[in-house]
């Protein structure tokens, strides 16, 4: 009987003591929360800005005749709206974004010594609307992103000839070119950034019969943009993989 409460005391004490070193271990602390990439996320916004074009017309009946090509000077407004999406990777941010543009970037040639057949003197060329889809890649410091971009751009284009006379021609002109540009955003807050943008814009050569002393005609266009704008960022899970 002795023996039993013996071993019995025993028993308990080395569970004491072993409870007691166990208490006394470190407890490995909980994992930190990852924080969210600060440019991950959808965003709706809209901008404003400046343009300056030249609308380029090479025609081949007129090359003893003087000027070819002549070209037209366009300058204006233009305003509009964007939507995308942005995923960032460590510094590394790429995105999408598709933008529209109301515009009155226009401009005019009257020069009479720039003409040689009457019913061709005078040409304008007017830029009512633009758009554009895009890729862009950038590097973010922080609230700080500086980006490229490229890809398509369209363009609705007023084209007109004869414009020093009583009955002009004129060409709704619907142009598919090609656009790159590069720019700064800065994150104001989580969901409100500001940037500034410089685009170009190159709608290849195509025939026209407008302004032409022997058709067809060869006309192209480019545009230099510049714009301001602001994005309302929808951060969220959404745009982040879950693991």
């Amino acid at each position: 009987m002795m023996r039993q409460l013996v071993r019995a005391a025993a028993a308990i004490a080395l569970l004491t003591t072993t409870s007691a070193r166990s208490a006394d271990l470190p407890v490995k602390a909980a994992p930190l929360p990852v924080a969210a990439p600060l440019w991950t996320a959808f965003y709706i916004g809209a901008h404003g800005g400046w343009g300056q074009g030249r609308s380029r017309l090479e025609d081949p009946g007129l090359v003893a005749f003087g000027p070819n090509p002549v070209f037209v000077e366009s300058r204006g407004s233009l305003a509009g709206v964007q939507v995308g999406a942005d995923w960032q990777f460590g510094n590394l941010v790429v995105g999408g974004e598709i933008d529209a543009s109301w515009s009155s970037i226009k401009g005019s040639l009257t020069d009479p010594a720039a003409f040689v057949a009457f019913f061709s003197s005078g040409l304008s060329a007017e830029y009512k609307a633009l758009a554009t889809a895009t890729g862009r890649v950038g590097y973010a410091y922080g609230n700080l992103l500086g980006y490229a971009k490229s890809g398509v751009a369209w363009a609705n284009i007023d084209y007109r000839s004869g414009i020093n006379t009583p009955f002009p021609t004129i060409v709704d002109h619907q142009r598919t070119g090609l656009t790159a540009g590069a720019g700064l955003e800065f994150l104001v807050m989580s969901n409100l950034s500001v940037r500034a943008e410089y685009d170009f814009m190159y709608f290849g050569a195509t025939a026209t019969s407008a302004g032409c002393f022997r058709m067809p005609c060869n006309i192209d266009h480019e545009l230099h943009l510049v714009k301001l704008g602001l994005n309302w960022r929808f951060t969220g899970d959404y745009l982040t993989a879950r693991y």
